[in-house]
Formats: structure tokens, sequence, C-alpha cells
């Protein structure tokens, strides 16, 4: 490669840098506080061939109450549905573990970083794609942590908690 060549990158090269910048600053407005001290390092060790970017202790511990309280509202929806059928199927088979639970728990933790960055680059071309409005206020109202879903869900699930060891 010529020094010329070096001196003046092709526009393609400026366009992929612009727009990566872009998606990194996209990011920080929509995840907020945390971006750039926990998940921009996070995301960054994830690509199309490792999907696996560090263990999420919140992720974890809290799993569907994570999930809502990271504005992750249709995948909350889809862990409900999946601990449900899990409940049940354990019920009608007579099956009394907490495996599968422990299962998800690890599963939540191990992917869930990759999950959400998942979601916030979905949410981040959906915002662009539409164009209406400031694109940084959008990002910032769709973005961010819902407080008040995740207390309800964490109440209701300690309530659930208290529930199932008295009854036992």
């Amino acid at each position: 490669m010529s020094l010329d060549h070096q001196a003046f990158p092709d526009s393609t090269s400026l366009d992929y840098v612009a727009s990566v910048n872009q998606l990194e600053q996209d990011r920080g407005l929509f995840v907020g506080a945390k971006y750039e001290s926990y998940y921009q390092a996070q995301f960054e060790k994830i690509t199309p061939k490792k999907q696996y970017a560090g263990f999420n202790i919140a992720a974890f511990f809290l799993g569907v109450v994570w999930l809502f309280y990271r504005k992750m509202y249709s995948y909350g929806f889809m862990a409900i549905g999946l601990i449900v059928v899990i409940g049940i199927v354990e019920i009608f088979l007579g099956i009394e573990s907490s495996g599968a639970n422990i299962g998800l728990a690890v599963a939540f933790g191990m992917f869930g970083n990759t999950l959400y960055k998942h979601h916030v680059d979905q949410q981040i071309t959906k915002i662009r794609q539409l164009g209406t409005g400031s694109v940084n206020t959008e990002l910032e109202k769709r973005g961010g942590t819902n407080l008040i879903v995740g207390s309800i869900l964490l109440v209701i699930w300690l309530g659930l908690v208290a529930l199932a060891i008295s009854a036992s």
C-alpha cells in the first residue's frame, strides 16, 4: 500500500468508522448510565462467532425481573411463558426439582448481556428507521430502565417465594 493510500483512506472505511461511532453514541443514550461503566465492554466481547460476554449477576439472580427492569418486555413475557410451561410439565410428570429453574437462571446469567445487546441494537434500528422527532430523545425514552415495573415484579416474586416457603 502506498503512502498516499494510508494518508487518505477510502470513503467506505470513513463511513464505517462514522457508523460505528454513531452506534456507540446511540447505545450510550439508549442504555443510560451503565453503558460506559459496564455494558460497553460486555457488548464489545460479543461477535457473531462468540455470543458469550461475561456473566451478568443481575440477570442470574433476578431473571424475569431484570428483563422487565431493562425494558425487554417481549423477552420477559416469553420467559414467563417458558417458566409456566416448565412448571406445568413438572407438575404433570410429578417432578419435584428446581433443576429447570436453576438452569434458566444460569442461562439468564450467561446470555443476558447478549440478549440485551440484541434488544438494544434492534430498538436503535427501529428508532432510526422511523426517524420521527428527535432520535436522541426517543432513544432515551425507549431505553434505560423501568424501576417501577422492576420493583413491582420483585415484590410479587418475593411474595411468591414467601408463599412457597410457608407452604412447604
